[in-house]
């Protein structure tokens, strides 16, 4: 048997990863940290192979060669975090495995993508932190401004952060005080992206190219509480104006027309406003992360693992089941809930009745986490199912904590 070794994948794929991959034939073996996963997402993989979890290209190549055991089984290697695609690149490279193509790799920083589609995204720049002075040329003279500072690959909103900048300032030790603080790994030697503040609505298309045809499943809505996503619509393309919905295809055809992207999934993130929309960060190569698997599924009718085997397998050129996603017959309204918690907190457990929603614990018993808000690493489970179902099931879950029983908090 012959393994496709999966570098990095959440906690909802990762419930469904075994089926997808077996069903078409072929084992996994899985670098995850199997301590941070609890309930269904552990359960589910308690007979696959898995190994630890590598962000490092040297850390994974070292491994592979001091464990030939693991490495003569694999042919291909992927991943569903688009930060690991260099790295999943070069281990190809290295170990002769089937990987992606070069240019998910390409796409991961955002800064790239910026530079094949200037028109499509806001203003924005990239710095280092060694630089003396950060000249930010679109800033309002004699206005403050705010800005979006982000590391220039990464995903999940960890160390992004608004910064105010006051009239006529020079924005340098404002940024260089929050990239200090931003708890980012190496932040003084990341790349980092300042990028012009635009007020609208959260949205994303999902997507996929295959064999050059772009098709569109449709539009995530979500909603935010500052820097958390915390409920997620889909589909929902009937709440964006006409003019807007084609400014968000055209720049996600643009970018793949000009960077010959293919053969991989998209979830494209844009600030929707009533005329048009930015893209600000472009997901090129992986699935939507959280529900986003669940609720493709749901909407088009399908089963998670047959909507994630699609998406892992089509970059590798291993994808000969395909589903249809017919787009004329109904598609199904979906919401999940991202919940967190309103205080700092150490989880303990949930207390969930039978629902007909999909439950999953995100935070793991014991860990301590942060309020709604700080970002996406504040999730403590989610809920997704048919809108109207989870709307009113929502109410019945309790997370148990240090504090005593509360309520989840998704707005």
């Amino acid at each position: 048997m012959q393994y496709i070794l999966i570098v990095g994948i959440n906690k909802i794929s990762v419930k469904y990863i075994s089926d997808a991959i077996r069903n078409a034939g072929h084992d996994l073996i899985l670098s995850i940290d199997k301590s941070a996963l609890c309930g269904d997402a552990l359960q589910t993989i308690s007979d696959v192979q898995c190994i630890p979890l590598f962000s490092d290209h040297n850390a994974l190549s070292d491994y592979l060669n001091a464990h030939p055991d693991v490495t003569q089984n694999i042919h291909s290697i992927t991943t569903f975090f688009d930060e690991l695609f260099p790295m999943v690149n070069k281990i190809a490279e290295e170990f002769n495995f089937r990987g992606p193509p070069s240019v998910f790799a390409e796409l991961a920083s955002k800064y790239a993508v910026g530079k094949i589609v200037p028109e499509h995204v806001p203003e924005e720049v990239q710095i280092s932190f060694s630089e003396d002075k950060f000249v930010l040329p679109w800033l309002k003279v004699r206005e403050n401004n705010t800005i979006i500072l982000k590391p220039a690959i990464g995903s999940g909103a960890l160390a992004t952060s608004t910064l105010h900048i006051e009239a006529d300032r020079d924005p340098t030790h404002t940024i260089k005080s929050a990239i200090i603080a931003s708890g980012a790994k190496s932040c003084e030697t990341l790349p980092w992206i300042i990028q012009e503040y635009c007020s609208g609505t959260l949205v994303s298309m999902e997507g996929f190219v295959q064999g050059g045809k772009t098709i569109y499943l449709g539009l995530s809505r979500r909603e935010r509480v500052r820097f958390t996503e915390v409920a997620n619509h889909f589909p929902n393309d009937c709440g964006i104006e006409p003019i807007v919905h084609a400014k968000i295809q055209a720049a996600i055809h643009d970018l793949v027309l000009r960077s010959g992207f293919d053969n991989g999934f998209f979830h494209c993130e844009f600030i929707a406003t009533d005329t048009t929309a930015y893209l600000i960060d472009a997901n090129m190569g992986r699935l939507g992360g959280a529900t986003i698997v669940e609720q493709v599924a749901l909407a088009y009718g399908y089963s998670p693992s047959s909507v994630l085997q699609h998406a892992a397998l089509l970059p590798l050129g291993l994808a000969e089941s395909v589903p249809a996603y017919d787009q004329a017959a109904q598609i199904n309204n979906t919401l999940s809930y991202w919940y967190g918690l309103a205080e700092e907190s150490v989880i303990r457990g949930w207390d969930v009745p039978a629902i007909s929603s999909i439950h999953t614990p995100i935070a793991s018993p014991g860990s301590r986490i942060q309020p709604v808000g700080v970002s996406d690493y504040s999730w403590v489970g989610m809920l997704t199912g048919y809108t109207d179902i989870v709307q009113q099931e929502i109410n019945l879950i309790r997370v148990k904590t240090d504090h005593g029983d509360r309520v989840p908090v998704f707005k």
